[in-house]
């Protein structure tokens, strides 16, 4: 992850320079057209991974295998279909309706074909993708994320020799490098699960427990694409391609740093879905803590120095920071810095099964972003007021989760509460006194970032040893130390 975040970052500021601001936000803009069609997609992958994860806690080879088959036999046919839909539905937006340049029309369109490619290829990937996973095989995931990030890496240095439009090359090759990845998992995952084949199959009770299971998912992820692909959407009808180049900066920094949580957490949610099959509530509960509160910890350590010194970061990355760019990075990591205690309560909801009144009330919150957005943007507000939006319904679905929880899967909530946020309420009200002493301090700058910075993140990883962690997650801790300095 550490090699995957230099990477992502160096290459997002080639890819800026090599494409410019117009054709970058181009990218982004068509590129979120394209997720609009992962409504469908996201649904059936946590569908995928709740049921693979749950019937190996429960150790149930023959059903497992069915499960995987029809899985793979649904997202062959979904593919086809989002293809086509994309072709027809997508192409028909892309010219009448969205705000692109009519020099670069034709160049959008080549885009929109590779995109949906690219995005029909990855749909193929989610069963193998989601074995791997629920048999929490992460040397490989790993191994197979590293030789992504150094194949995109090859892609942005090959930009810079380029004849050909530099635009729709990239689409072209992003394709050939998901397709390369693709056939990977495929391999590896068929010669390695007992449970993976490349069959199609079909069973009409599987077919309804994961279709049911998708159903009420498909709301909560038609939602969160409102929430995301759909703002990038607005901002480009009201303020054009140079503020989707700086949403899509803002969000290339979040993921690249959010993907450290986010890995940590796909390691913790099989354990969870293993541990609620098996009835063992005490464990999935401190799994559910231990998750929430060390991915909020890894996730505050790596944005403070961005959050603390935004736009002195940035210019050393991109050389020519786009309009807006600082504003919306900041929010965007706030917002990323909430949403991250959810994930493993989310996990804990989806391994119940009992998903239709929470995909209900929580799709209605997330959605709403949508609409105020546009409220806002249309009575003349700037790019920033759109985020925070997303940081005040990120707050109240958080608190949402919680209340399910206690109503629904009869969790004492005040434990699970305090568990996660006693300590990591401490910790953050360290981080944020450090950030106003530094930003008080001194200027921002090349000195701020390379001395100030570093001592704040080493006092605030002292800060999470001492009050952010149980007693024996320090013991397990300093004994691995000893274990290392012995050897």
């Amino acid at each position: 992850m550490i090699l995957n975040l230099f990477i992502t970052l160096y290459t997002s500021r080639l890819i800026l320079e090599y494409l410019g601001v117009v054709d970058y936000g181009i990218y982004n803009v068509v590129g979120g057209l394209v997720s609009m069609f992962s409504v469908v997609s996201g649904s059936l992958s946590n569908a995928v991974s709740r049921f693979l994860a749950f019937e190996l806690g429960k150790e149930n080879w023959k059903k497992l295998k069915n499960i995987f088959s029809m899985s793979f036999t649904i997202h062959f046919l979904l593919a086809i279909i989002i293809l086509a839909l994309v072709q027809i539905l997508g192409a028909w937006f892309l010219n009448n309706e969205m705000n692109i340049p009519t020099n670069r029309l034709e160049a959008a369109n080549w885009v929109l074909l590779f995109s949906s490619l690219t995005f029909s290829v990855n749909l193929l990937n989610i069963p193998f993708n989601a074995a791997i996973v629920a048999n929490e095989k992460m040397d490989v995931f790993s191994y197979i994320s590293i030789l992504e990030v150094l194949l995109k890496l090859i892609i942005v240095v090959l930009l810079g020799y380029a004849t050909y439009d530099s635009l729709v090359l990239y689409a072209i090759l992003l394709f050939g490098v998901s397709l390369l990845l693709t056939l990977i998992y495929v391999v590896y995952a068929n010669k390695t699960f007992r449970e993976v084949s490349l069959k199609l199959y079909w069973d009409k009770i599987i077919f309804n427990e994961i279709i049911g299971f998708a159903s009420w998912n498909f709301l909560g992820v038609l939602a969160n694409i409102f929430k995301t692909q759909g703002i990038v959407i607005l901002l480009n009808l009201f303020w054009g391609a140079t503020v989707n180049a700086a949403q899509g900066i803002s969000v290339q920094v979040s993921n690249a740093i959010q993907r450290f949580a986010d890995n940590f957490i796909m390691a913790v949610n099989p354990q969870i879905i293993k541990s609620y099959a098996k009835n063992d509530m005490q464990d999935t509960l401190k799994l559910v803590s231990t998750g929430s509160r060390l991915s909020f910890f890894l996730l505050l350590v790596l944005s403070f120095p961005v959050l603390t010194d935004t736009y002195t970061i940035l210019e050393l990355w991109l050389k020519k920071v786009p309009p807006y760019t600082v504003m919306l990075v900041r929010l965007v990591l706030i917002n990323s810095l909430i949403e991250v205690f959810s994930k493993p309560i989310i996990t804990l909801i989806n391994a119940t099964g009992r998903i239709k009144y929470y995909q209900i009330g929580i799709s209605i919150l997330l959605f709403l972003n949508f609409p105020f957005s546009y409220l806002i943007l249309k009575l003349g507000g700037r790019p920033s007021h759109v985020y925070l939006v997303y940081i005040l319904i990120s707050s109240i679905a958080l608190l949402f989760r919680f209340i399910f929880l206690k109503n629904n899967v009869g969790i004492n909530i005040s434990t699970l509460f305090t568990s996660i946020f006693k300590k990591a309420f401490l910790v953050f009200l360290i981080a944020t006194v450090l950030f106003g002493l530094n930003n008080y301090f001194f200027n921002e700058g090349w000195f701020r970032l390379c001395t100030s910075t570093i001592l704040c993140v080493l006092l605030i990883l002292i800060s999470i040893i001492f009050f952010g962690l149980a007693e024996s997650e320090r013991m397990f801790i300093k004994n691995i130390l000893i274990k290392k300095i012995k050897k």
